[in-house]
């Protein structure tokens, strides 16, 4: 009854204050990114690239942990093999996903600054790099965790995965459908623009919902971990929760100021990601 409690107290003021931001991008979507947008915005093209790689790479690190849950806290069946190749597939496969990602937008904002690097190859090359070294260090460090604690992560990862996976499948389901176009793709014709709620089927256009800001909020399943913090550490997971909190806002509002999203998108973008995280939340006593 007190966790309820608790989420209910939680809930209802970010529910009341969604529904107000919501209200008031209804009215008002276009007028905001007519006055705020900017392609150039360097605020909103660093957390273009600063954005989605936190969420993702955690999203990575959980699929080593149960792929070092197979092999080390079972009897190692054929299935355990098959289900720690594959975890630790999707693992490798995120943080190269990730890696080349960020230098693909940190590329395109360098080009709109007509910033020519004769070095694109050395570039790519140290980022695929760096890519490797994280993807070692992940493996490592889930190797080499206890047993003990890998018991205990075990249904954490699976729910912060599930949380990951089915963000990324809603988010294409609805952009897919929805057909809404970027506000920087009307190259100012402004008759183009539809509200939140007009369904317009594939049209080409992936305003609806916001994807970054919903791969972005993903970072809030790391809240799950938090019961493991010492009891004298609680006094900090208000803290935790604010900037986290803080960070999807940030991340949200770059999408605006860029041209990316409408101001719905990205409302629409975390909330979406919210209720996942919670439906997808671990049920079991850990």
């Amino acid at each position: 009854m007190q966790i309820r409690k608790r989420h209910l107290c939680m809930l209802i003021p970010t529910a009341l204050l969604w529904l107000t931001a919501l209200g008031f991008a209804t009215v008002y979507d276009l007028d905001i990114s007519l006055v705020v947008a900017n392609r150039m915005s360097v605020y909103g093209r660093f957390f273009e690239i600063a954005g989605e790689p936190p969420a993702i790479l955690f999203a990575s690190f959980n699929f080593f942990l149960l792929m070092s849950y197979r092999l080390r806290c079972t009897k190692l069946t054929v299935r355990d093999k098959l289900l720690s190749a594959l975890f630790a597939l999707f693992g490798v496969g995120t943080v190269f996903f990730t890696a080349i990602k960020t230098f693909d937008y940190a590329l395109a904002w360098l080009d709109d600054l007509n910033v020519r690097f004769r070095l694109d190859l050395v570039f790519f090359l140290l980022t695929l790099l760096i890519a490797a070294v994280i993807s070692t260090v992940f493996i490592i460090t889930a190797l080499t965790s206890e047993e003990e604690k890998l018991k205990v992560f075990y249904p954490i990862a699976k729910s912060c995965i599930l949380a990951a996976v089915f963000t990324f499948v809603f988010i294409w389901v609805f952009k897919l459908g929805w057909g809404r176009i970027r506000f920087r793709d009307m190259h100012g014709d402004y008759s183009l623009f539809t509200p939140w709620y007009a369904v317009n089927g594939f049209t080409g256009g992936f305003s609806f919902p916001s994807g970054h800001t919903a791969n972005a909020t993903v970072i809030l399943s790391a809240v799950h971990y938090l019961r493991f913090l010492p009891q004298k550490a609680d006094r900090f997971k208000p803290i935790v929760y604010a900037v986290l909190c803080i960070w999807i806002a940030v991340v949200a509002f770059s999408r605006v100021c860029v041209g990316a999203h409408f101001l719905s998108d990205v409302l629409f973008g975390a909330a979406i990601t919210i209720a996942i995280v919670y439906f997808a939340r671990p049920k079991e006593k850990v």
